[in-house]
């Protein structure tokens, strides 16, 4: 198996069953992955024929859609104060941001991001957040309940 090969997403449905699809041969499997919940990895798959690929468990409500927006945040115990986030992928309930500089960021701090969608009406968003994974300058962010947006998000969402 090449490590550059990319790896393949497989949603997981409620009752933690997902189905594996072959991206070689397009071949399916229909599988538990109880076992996996709460751990963020990629598995590595061996397909009947023969081909080995990786696959990345998604456990989200919503899927995300991959984006390079800019934005402005402010976040953390100190409010690291950034210009130059980039939104990275968005969903309905969140977004993954890339940040700039050393930062004291936590799982749990709260905090606003506003960025601009890259919609023919160049929606502004701001969103109040609370961060849920941090993996070195990437940032999980969960949207904090408001409906302000989700009309022009959820449009967004679907193209």
């Amino acid at each position: 198996m090449k490590n550059d090969a990319p790896i393949t997403r497989s949603f997981v449905k409620d009752n933690d069953i997902t189905t594996i699809v072959c991206p070689s041969c397009y071949s399916a499997k229909t599988t538990s992955v109880k076992q996996f919940r709460n751990q963020q990895l990629a598995l590595r798959v061996k397909c009947k024929c023969g081909h080995t690929f990786k696959i990345e468990l998604e456990f989200r409500r919503q899927r995300r859609k991959s984006t390079e927006l800019q934005g402005d945040t402010k976040l953390g115990t100190t409010l690291f104060d950034n210009t130059n986030v980039k939104v990275t992928d968005l969903s309905l309930g969140g977004a993954r941001l890339e940040i700039q500089g050393i930062h004291d960021i936590q799982v749990g701090d709260t905090g606003t991001i506003s960025f601009t969608l890259d919609d023919r009406k160049k929606s502004v968003l701001l969103k109040n957040i609370v961060v849920r994974s941090v993996q070195e300058n990437r940032i999980g962010c969960e949207f904090i309940s408001d409906k302000a947006y989700e009309k022009d998000l959820g449009f967004y969402l679907r193209f």
